[in-house]
Order: structure tokens, then sequence, then C-alpha cells
């Protein structure tokens, strides 16, 4: 009986895929039985059948070897390097991810280039869109992809709106060597100085702060400034939120973190070793921490996913502290038992009480003041904020200054002032390209306080916290020491002070109406 083209077909399916088990698991299977049920001879039905069943003998013994490693045959080779691990979810073979597009050729001999970072958001659409199509598309619109929120209020605050969105991120803002207008300077600032926690870029070189870029950004963990597993965190951990959220913004504050003063003279304890207090760059005082944080509540039991990487709006207080328990909306993720309410956290399990409001003043003020108004124990008051470009290598003025928050100002100072190696020049990195363009930013601050909890009207009426987040100088002296620019203030008119949600909620204390009163009297309440 000869063998017809449907039977070679089959045959080559077979003999053409690199190994039994690689097509098993790229969908032999599938295909077979596919075949299987177009078959025209009892040959061609004898062929699949006797295909299936070393297929499936040979996966299932592959599949118990994997599940003991969590690597395929294919990737073995690679962990005479790489001693890695694999989640459950991500056993591929190495090169599904770390393989370009255009090289699909196979191993890469003595190292050939692959992707070290497939994360990364310039090949995240190709790479890890095929999986997570719903998670890519929800990012790219999301204001930890865009940043829409910190770089248009700057730059509007110096006259030039910018519109951010997923395909002008990376085109809409540049780095300048030679700035010859205000808006190209704050492009320059904000590339370059600002947006070193954007997920294009791995952070700065401090223990706590470098993370992954793309979605490694938050799912997967760092320890002393080094991938720490290769394992990706389903729901990352309140680490992962500080590698970006830390040095006197939102998120530091949860757990009562506050810089010091940036002068040495401020940064004690004196040690003979400081690196290690420097996991954020600067050392930092411990105050009151967030009362949800001393509950065990985790950065993610509040911001999900739908809110961090997705659309939703911030949560609020009223999600879960209402007046009556049956306003409650039915896709909360809070129980109630015996009229009580609870929430489970996601990290702990734990079951954790949530009060509802009794206190007659809530009905007396709730609309006229945001709960931080009484609730927030300290806030950022960093005011006025200095920024100053250098081009020159004149640093002996600045050396105050060295340890200012970024790890390329302070290895570049160190070689200067301290000969501590080789002496670098003044080149910072753009953020999205890496390219290294002449001048470092400083930053510095002319007063940091906590005590004072700052309170203002919003649009609405709504006597709010706000922070001096936008009274900001800008200067720039160039490599022959001329002044450029001199300490730029934002436009006439702009409000300086912004809006934002503390994260140091406790207790309103004895003196919540003394924080409140003036606003009360304005209003003839009082």
């Amino acid at each position: 009986m000869e063998t017809t083209d449907r039977e070679i077909l089959i045959i080559r399916l077979w003999c053409n895929s690199s190994s039994a088990i690689w097509t098993w698991k790229r969908g032999c299977q599938t295909i077979l039985r596919e075949l299987m049920v177009e078959a025209q001879s009892i040959k061609s039905i004898f062929i699949l059948l006797f295909l299936l069943l070393v297929c499936t003998l040979t996966s299932c013994r592959d599949q118990a070897d994997e599940a003991a490693t969590g690597f395929n045959e294919q990737s073995r080779h690679c962990l005479s390097c790489h001693q890695i691990e694999l989640d459950q979810a991500h056993r591929l073979d190495c090169l599904t991810c770390h393989l370009p597009s255009d090289d699909p050729t196979g191993y890469p001999e003595e190292h050939d280039p692959v992707l070290a970072t497939p994360a990364h958001p310039d090949q995240a659409q190709e790479i890890c869109g095929p999986c997570h199509v719903q998670e890519i598309e929800m990012v790219a619109a999301n204001n930890h992809y865009l940043l829409s929120g910190h770089i248009s209020v700057v730059a509007e605050a110096f006259g030039n709106p910018i519109d951010i969105t997923g395909d002008t991120l990376e085109t809409g803002l540049s780095s300048y060597a030679e700035p010859e207008t205000v808006d190209q300077l704050v492009q320059d600032l904000l590339v370059r100085r600002c947006l070193r926690c954007h997920v294009y870029d791995k952070g700065d070189d401090f223990s706590a702060v470098t993370h992954g870029v793309g979605c490694g950004a938050c799912h997967l963990s760092f320890k002393d400034g080094r991938l720490a597993s290769h394992i990706f965190m389903a729901q990352p951990d309140d680490l992962r939120c500080l590698s970006c959220h830390y040095g006197n913004h939102v998120g530091f504050d949860y757990y009562g973190f506050y810089e010091h003063d940036l002068n040495e003279e401020y940064r004690t304890p004196y040690l003979a070793e400081t690196t290690k207090l420097r996991a954020y760059g600067v050392e930092n005082h411990t105050l009151a921490p967030d009362v949800h944080q001393r509950a065990g509540l985790a950065c993610i039991d509040c911001h999900r996913k739908d809110n961090v990487m997705g659309s939703r709006d911030n949560p609020s207080c009223s999600d879960c502290h209402l007046d009556q328990i049956d306003k409650i909306p039915a896709e909360s993720p809070l129980q109630i038992e015996d009229d009580k309410v609870f929430y489970i956290s996601s990290v702990t399990a734990e079951k954790l009480d949530v009060p509802q409001l009794q206190h007659p003043v809530h009905e007396r003020h709730g609309d006229r003041f945001s709960c931080q108004s009484c609730h927030a124990q300290w806030t950022f008051n960093d005011s006025p904020t200095h920024l100053l470009r250098i081009d020159h290598e004149e640093f002996d003025d600045f050396y105050k200054l060295s340890l200012d928050g970024s790890s390329e100002v302070l290895r570049i100072i160190s070689s200067h002032i301290l000969d501590d190696g080789d002496l670098l020049e003044p080149f910072m990195t753009n953020k999205f390209t890496g390219e290294a363009i002449p001048g470092i930013w400083f930053r510095g601050f002319g007063e940091r306080r906590w005590e004072q909890v700052l309170l203002e009207e919003d649009a609405d009426g709504t006597v709010v916290t706000v922070r001096p987040i936008l009274d900001l100088r800008l200067s720039w002296i160039d490599g022959d020491e001329a002044i450029r620019f001199d300490n730029l203030e934002p436009v006439d008119g702009l409000l300086r002070s912004l809006p934002y949600a503390p994260h140091t909620i406790g207790k309103a204390g004895l003196f919540y109406e003394s924080r409140i009163r003036p606003h009360l009297i304005e209003s003839g309440n009082d």
C-alpha cells in the first residue's frame, strides 16, 4: 500500500519538530487530533495513534521532570551560567522571551545578543502581550506608565503644557545639551532628573531603589540592587512599590519615612560605613506610620489591579468607612458579620476590623472637609525646591548637595571631591534612551518640614490637604560657568500647592478642631 500525501504530512509534522516534547507543548496534540478526525485510511489512523502514544509517554515523563526543575529540556544549557527559578505560569523555553523576533535561529552561541529585559515597554507588546493582552492594554493608558500627572503639571507650571499619550511618551519629551528655551530646560529636567522611577529606567543604584523595567518594575523582586528572583509576583509586595514611591513622595510616608535634610551634619548617626543606611539614597527619619500599615494592610489591599494598572479612580476612605453598613456596594471586598465590617488582608489573610463612622463631627463637617484634613498626622512640606543644572566641573561649592537622592550625582561629585576612583565627566543619562547628555541636575530645598498640615480649598470648595510641590526654582550654569537661566519660577497666578492624599492617617486627636478652625471661621460655621 502506497503512502499518501496526508501520511507524509503527518510524518513530517513529527520529524521536523525539534523534539517530541516541544511539539507536544507547542500544540502537537491539537494538530494530531484534528488530522485524526480527517484521516482517510486505517494506516493514517495507526500512524497517528502511535505518535500520540509516544508523545504522551514522553510528555508525562518530561512534565514530571519539569515540575521538579521548572525548566524544559531546551533551556537546560542556559542554567550553566544562569541559576534561576521560574514560576508555574512562566515555565517556558528561555528563548521564548529572551530571543529577539528578528533572529529566531535557535540558541545563542557564546551569548549572541538576546533580550536582557523582555518586559521593557519597547517590546512588552510583543513578548508579554500574546499572553497578557488585557494587562498590556490597561497599562498603556495608566498613569504608572504615562506619568501624565507628573509630567503635565510641571510643564504647565512653566507655561508649556504637554499632552502625554502612549504614542508621544518617548517622542514628546527630549533631553537637551544646549537648552534654548524654558520649555527645553523643563523637558531636560524631567527626562534626566525626575523620571528615574519610570518603567523605562531601572532606577538609581541604591539597594532598595533599583527595580526592573516595564512589567518587571512591579512583578520582579530585587534585593540589594540586584534581581533576587526570576519568579514573577502576581501580587507585588510593598518593597516593589517603595522602589519608586520613596523620598518624600506618597508611599514613603505610609511607613512613616521622611528624608533627612541633605547636608551631612543632619544625616545622623555618624558611622564609618553609611551606605547601608542609604537604601533609598538619603537617610530618613522614622515618624508615625499610617494606621492602615500598622494594621497589616499592604499597598495592593487598597490599590488594586484596576487602579494600579487600569483607569479606575484612586480608592477613597468612604469605600470602606461608611456611616451605614447597608451602603457597602455588592462588589466591595468587605465582609459583614454580626453587623460588623471586616476586611481580609491579601497578604497575611488576617481578618481586620473596619471601623465605621460614629463621631457626630463626621455628619457636621464631613461634606466640607476631606478625611485627611483631620486624620493626617503629618505631611510633606518641602519648599521651595531648587533644581540646578551645572555643566562645568567646579563642584567645590556644591559638595553638600552630593547626596541628594541621585546616584549619578553622588558618583560624579565623589570622583571630583573625594578622589573616589576615576574622574567622571558631568553627564546624566536620558532615562528613556540611556543617552548621556552634558550637565548634572542638583536638588535642594529652602526648608523641609512635616509638623504643620497645610489645608486649602480645592476647586469644589472642599478643604483638603496640600503640599507645595510646584514651588520650584530652576537654574542652569553652562560649561563656561555662565548663568544661562537663573532662579526661574512657575508662571504668575499658578497654584504652587496641590491637593494630595498623605498616607499618614491616624486618630484625629485632641487638636483637630484647631487645625480646621480657620476654615470654619471663613465659612461662618464656627
